[in-house]
């Protein structure tokens, strides 16, 4: 019972024991990294952004991985916990989560071989064999070298205890240092450390001694293990089962958390749309089989629902669920799933834009939660003197504004000229494999219902209809139209923007001729459409950049580019159509003028020119109406995220 109501989901909120402590159900907010340390210390915003997820009600808190050693690359900005300097700021961080009833574990981390920058140090790792996605020749540890690393893992959970913590993690997936030993893969020594699964186990079997041996039998101690790295010659389900129960059963951690991949097949560990939910489920359900009860098991296979973490703690298939992209979207995840609101979830859409910002050494952010990292700058939402707020736009910025404006009080009309809430985000989401981009339509829309705004659908916001309702203020959300260049030349090749699916109804056909898709927006849309014009066959992407969907996630980039390869896609690069002649659309190459034709085109599709739609704007002023902000695309067409941030400023403003 909760307030007196029956859960519906009992499993998952019920409490679990992990070693000699107590989580408050089963939900567990995985390693994920912020790059919100202000000069590697704790600061206020870091302090906020894990306020908010312990708030939210996660039973466990795992950090995101703090550093160990000096010679570290993978996350240089990461807290470096062989440093006593942070321990101040991070008693006040482990108290701020155990205000909110949850656990805190420090997940401790060496990088090894593998790094996000594009200026390399020197590396280290087991054997000195370079990293596919990375780059760089490793040092390989010497055997003396190998004892102190243990000893730098052993001596940074006592600086991560003195915090105040519960416990530990020593990660050992994803191909970062410990993986790197583990693996055969990336193993190739003849010592002690490798050779046989034992030597390869032994680096992070003494890591886990040692900090036994230091920190206590009270103390939480984790293991973060890949269950598959999806690589020839690497770890596979059968040796993850196998190191699990060794580890178990030998009394070596209290919980063992899984994971997927390392660098060389990074989208693995970050699954997107070209992945099922739940994508790991099975492997990851054969390693709790093989620990059975010796320890707990932590599944974390893109997991998006309650209903789907449910599942997974009733079948067996797993002890806890480990959540990491579906906490940045929406950190109250568990309150809302514990207190009968699930259907109020703002879900994740995978599209992997918080990774890239991390891993571009930015701090966290989501494509659909403005809030996500900027939890210090925005504050808890503040009530206003009741007024009327129009809001032009029913698509991601307007709904978003909508809705923020009237949780704070305010009478909010949002009008919309189409017969349907979403925008660009609702035509995206019919392309192949946008299904999943309606989560933000279908949560906004929920939220402007519950806010009680007043919805006038398939209605133009004319002047008059506005000034009728006597606004406070105005929000004008009216996004841009794509629109197509007017190259030079014969006009025998169409050249087309298309904004839906049903745009690209024309090119279907066996005898289309080639298909050339200019991508001048290296994001999204480029992508699915290219994709969904590529089941066409036929289909040339050239680009003026130097590469193709530029400004994809790079784990995104990975799958969409694979797909588009198995259909048969060509691609130019540094090249830009310049004329159509005879059937044929004629590029020129943008750092030298060289120019190439291609022939027999049924189509040009122009990708990413956009005009923003902002008359509306002097209109109001000329009206009176002063209180005017324009936000999204209708003040300069950019991504979404950008667009919901500014929503939430401008309605925060009214």
């Amino acid at each position: 019972m909760d307030g007196g109501r029956v859960q519906a989901f009992p499993r998952l909120f019920t409490p679990v024991r992990i070693g000699a402590a107590t989580s408050r159900n089963r939900v567990m907010r995985v390693a994920t990294t912020s790059n919100l340390a202000e000069q590697n210390r704790v600061g206020d915003r870091m302090l906020a952004f894990y306020r908010t997820v312990a708030e939210g009600g996660a039973g466990v808190v795992v950090s995101e991985a703090a550093r160990v050693h000096p010679g570290d690359a993978v996350t240089p900005q990461a807290i470096p916990l062989f440093d006593r300097g942070p321990i101040p700021g991070l008693r006040r961080l482990v108290d701020q989560v155990h205000k909110a009833g949850a656990l805190f574990v420090f997940q401790m981390n060496h990088g090894g071989r593998q790094h996000l920058g594009r200026r390399v140090g020197t590396l280290l790792a087991p054997s000195a064999i370079p990293c596919p996605r990375s780059g760089g020749t490793p040092h390989a540890l010497t055997t003396v070298e190998v004892e102190q690393m243990v000893e730098a893992f052993v001596s940074a959970s006592l600086n991560a205890m003195e915090t105040g913590a519960d416990g530990v993690e020593v990660h050992g997936a994803q191909g970062h240092l410990i993986g790197q030993f583990v693996s055969p893969y990336t193993n190739k020594r003849d010592d002690r450390y490798g050779g046989s699964l034992e030597n390869r186990l032994r680096f992070p079997t003494e890591i886990l001694q040692g900090v036994r041996r230091r920190i206590g039998h009270r103390a939480i101690i984790g293991y973060r293990l890949a269950v598959e790295e999806f690589t020839d010659g690497g770890i596979d389900a059968d040796q993850a089962c196998e190191i699990a129960a060794r580890l178990a059963r030998e009394g070596l951690c209290d919980y063992v958390s899984l994971s997927q991949g390392n660098f060389n097949t990074i989208d693995t560990h970050l699954p997107d749309r070209h992945w099922p939910q739940e994508s790991y489920r099975g492997i990851q359900a054969a390693v709790k089989r093989a620990v059975g009860d010796d320890c707990v098991v932590v599944q974390s296979t893109r997991v998006q629902t309650p209903e789907q973490a449910e599942s997974i703690i009733a079948s067996g298939d797993g002890d806890m669920v480990g959540l990491c992209r579906a906490l940045i979207v929406d950190p109250e995840w568990a309150n809302k799933a514990r207190t009968g609101r699930a259907a109020e979830i703002r879900r994740c859409i995978a599209c992997n834009q918080c990774w890239d910002w991390i891993s571009s050494g930015e701090p966290i952010g989501c494509s659909t939660n403005p809030l996500a990292g900027r939890e210090h700058f925005f504050g808890k939402l503040k009530q206003a003197v009741r007024s009327t707020v129009v809001v032009v736009g029913g698509g991601p910025a307007g709904m978003e504004a909508a809705r923020t404006a009237a949780d704070r009080g305010h009478r909010v009309v949002l009008f919309e000229r189409d017969a349907v809430l979403g925008g660009k985000f609702r035509d995206a989401s019919h392309f192949p494999l946008g299904g999943e981009v309606r989560h933000l339509t279908l949560f906004q829309e929920g939220a402007l219902k519950r806010a009680g705004v007043e919805l006038r659908l398939n209605e133009e916001a004319t002047l008059a209809k506005i000034v009728a309702e006597q606004p406070h203020a105005v929000i004008v959300a009216t996004g841009a139209q794509a629109v197509a260049p007017s190259l030079p030349g014969d006009g025998s090749v169409p050249v087309l923007a298309p904004t839906s699916i049903g745009d690209l109804a024309s090119l279907r056909g066996g005898n289309a001729g080639r298909i050339l898709m200019m991508d001048e927006d290296g994001y999204y849309w480029a992508a699915a459409i290219a994709e969904a014009v590529a089941s066409l066959g036929k289909l040339m992407v050239t680009t003026r950049f130097f590469e193709p969907f530029r400004e994809l996630p790079m784990v995104s980039r990975i799958a969409t580019l694979r797909e588009l390869d198995k259909a048969g896609a060509e691609f130019r690069t540094s090249m830009a159509p310049v004329r159509i002649e005879g059937g044929a659309v004629v590029l020129r190459h943008y750092l030298t003028g060289r120019e190439g034709w291609v022939e027999d085109c049924a189509a040009l599709l122009w990708i990413g020119q956009a005009q923003s739609r902002n008359g509306l704007v002097e209109a109001l002023k000329r009206a009176g109406v002063e209180r005017t902000h324009l936000v999204g695309d209708a003040y300069a067409p950019r991504r979404v995220a950008v667009a919901l941030v500014e929503a939430q400023v401008a309605a925060r403003a009214v």
